[in-house]
């Protein structure tokens, strides 16, 4: 239990005048959790940086994979608080999931950088990708940009965006909606260049042909879902699947239950190589 929920229990009594027993039960929490599928086996990867120092991640191994996926995570995550997400989604999704940690980030050496960020989504495809068998690229928020910038510059089979940001001009109204509207009219954002760089993520996307899938959620308050229809638009892949989904944020949108999961595993199967016609 967390101090201040402590500290209000120990103030109801002095506030109301009577006696208030603390149980065992309002003081103790408990949370129950699924055991990680063992059936998934762990392989540690470590890429070595060219300025010296490792990329370190895993590969997730499935016993009969489909395909490899390459999964980029969102800001502020890391490989080791989407472990367990990683696991659900090999072991749901029937594939071999690859993640590293950014530079600078988790159990990476370096520095964080979004050039960085895009060089290493190569690296990291190069490393990944094993004979027979599809690579897929899935990126989450801040990592729909690696996905978007490897699937541009290497031959996947498939591109997952969820809750992706399609440039920093329509990302723009929810960096302005975090200022205290107190301050707002005194305050005005600056940018490095980085951010209003070319090619932005929608130009990235227009040259993939691959297999795509974009969902979002149509409560997002972090990248406002006109990301999620811009990449709809400009997309110019022949099997393509769009999902809004109302009253779904940022932080919840799902990704292994209900129709997000149905249109994944459609997306895996439309990157198989396909039976040829008789």
């Amino acid at each position: 239990m967390k101090l201040a929920s402590l500290q209000s229990l120990c103030l109801l009594p002095a506030l109301t005048g009577c006696r208030f027993p603390i149980t065992e039960a309002r003081l103790l929490s408990s949370r129950k959790v699924q055991p990680l599928p063992e059936r998934i086996a762990r392989q540690p990867l470590e890429l070595e940086l060219a300025g010296g120092g490792r990329l370190r991640g895993w590969r997730l191994v499935h016993p009969a994979p489909k395909a490899t996926l390459i999964y980029f995570y969102g800001n502020g995550d890391s490989l080791w608080n989407s472990g367990r997400r990683l696991y659900t989604m090999a072991d749901t999704y029937q594939v071999d999931v690859v993640c590293l940690d950014q530079r600078g980030n988790g159990f990476s050496d370096g520095v964080m950088g979004f050039q960085a960020m895009r060089e290493d989504s190569l690296r990291i495809f190069d490393s990944a990708r094993r004979e027979g068998l599809p690579t897929l690229v899935m990126g989450y928020s801040l990592g729909s940009q690696s996905a978007a910038y490897l699937a541009a510059n290497r031959p996947v089979d498939g591109l997952a965006l969820l809750a992706g940001a399609s440039s920093f001009e329509e990302a723009l109204p929810a960096f302005r909606a975090k200022v205290p509207w107190l301050i707002r009219p005194f305050t005005r954002l600056t940018f490095d260049p980085i951010f209003t760089a070319n090619p932005q993520a929608r130009d990235l996307v227009a040259t993939v042909k691959a297999p795509t899938l974009i969902i979002h959620g149509e409560a997002d308050q972090t990248l406002p879902v006109a990301c999620g229809d811009t990449f709809n638009q400009v997309s110019p892949a022949a099997w393509k699947r769009y999902l809004r989904l109302p009253g779904v944020g940022h932080e919840d949108l799902p990704m292994v239950s209900g129709a997000s999961l149905s249109l994944i595993q459609a997306w895996i199967q439309a990157a198989l190589p396909q039976p040829k016609a008789s």
